[in-house]
C-alpha cells in the first residue's frame, strides 16, 4: 500500500529526515514511534506532499508520489489526521465533515455521515455545533471523521490521543480498533506503547531522521529496553 525508501526532508537549511523507510501492507495498522523531534511529523508532510523531499522514495498502491502535490495524494487515497486537528473552526460538525467528502475510490460502502455518526455518536449530536466551540477530544473525532468521508485507502493519523481525557483516548482507540477490523490501512503516531503493542501489526522507531528498528508487537515485547530508549516514554 505505502513504501517509503531512504527518505530526506528539510526545513529551509535545516535538514530534519536523513534516511526514512517503512511500509504499511494492505489492512496494517503500523506504527511510528519515536521522541519529540526525531522527524515523525515531518515524516508525514513529506509522505502527504506537504514538505517536499530532496532524496528518497514514496509509492503509494505501487506509483511514485514522491513530492507531488498534497492534493493530488489527497485524491489518491491518503486521509490525513494531523497533529493538532486543524478542523476548520468557524465551520459546524456537519459541514467540517461534507467539506472534503469523496468516494474516488468507489467503496462498495463508502462513509457517510450516518456512518460517521454511528461511530461517535457525540458527533451527531453536536452535529450544528461549531468546531470552534467543541472539546479537544471532539475536534480530534470531527478531524478522524473528516478523513474518513474522504474514503481513504490508507488513513494516517499523527499524535492520535495527544492531550486528550482518558475516557476519549478510549473512544478514539476504540474507534481505531473498529477501522482495523474492517479493514482499513492505517500509519499511525502516538506515544501509548501499551496499546500500540495490542492493537497494531508492526512498529517503526525513527530516531534523528533515521529509521533505527523496525519489528512486529512480539519484537517490541522482546526488545522493550530498546524501545523505551528510542521512544523515551
Amino acid at each position: 500500500m505505502l513504501q517509503v525508501r531512504a527518505l530526506q526532508a528539510s526545513y529551509g537549511a535545516s535538514q530534519v529526515l536523513f534516511d526514512v523507510s517503512l511500509d504499511v501492507g494492505q489492512g496494517e495498522v503500523v506504527t511510528l514511534l519515536g521522541r519529540n523531534g526525531m522527524g515523525k511529523t515531518t515524516t508525514i508532510r513529506a509522505i502527504m506532499g506537504l514538505n517536499r523531499p530532496h532524496a528518497g522514495e514514496v509509492r503509494f498502491a505501487g506509483r511514485p508520489i514522491t513530492g507531488a502535490r498534497a492534493d493530488i495524494v489527497a485524491r489518491m487515497g491518503i486521509g490525513l489526521v494531523p497533529e493538532g486537528r486543524q478542523v476548520f473552526p468557524t465551520l459546524t460538525v456537519r459541514e467540517n465533515l461534507v467539506a472534503t467528502a469523496a468516494n474516488r475510490s468507489m467503496a462498495a460502502e463508502p462513509w457517510t455521515l450516518d456512518r460517521i455518526y454511528r461511530l461517535f455518536p457525540r458527533l451527531g449530536e453536536r452535529h450544528a455545533q461549531l468546531a470552534r466551540t467543541l472539546s479537544g477530544g471532539e475536534q480530534q473525532m470531527v478531524a478522524i471523521g473528516r478523513a474518513l468521508m474522504t474514503n481513504p485507502r490508507l488513513l494516517i493519523l499523527d499524535e492520535a490521543t495527544e492531550g486528550l481525557a482518558p475516557v476519549i483516548r478510549a473512544e478514539i482507540w476504540r474507534c481505531i480498533e473498529t477501522l482495523k477490523g474492517a479493514g482499513q490501512s492505517i500509519l499511525l503516531v502516538d506515544k501509548n506503547i501499551n496499546v500500540l503493542k495490542r492493537l497494531a501489526d508492526r512498529h517503526v522507531a525513527i530516531e534523528k531522521g533515521r529509521t533505527v528498528w523496525s519489528g512486529s508487537s512480539a519484537d517490541l515485547e522482546r526488545d522493550a529496553a530498546t524501545v523505551h530508549r528510542l521512544v523515551g516514554v
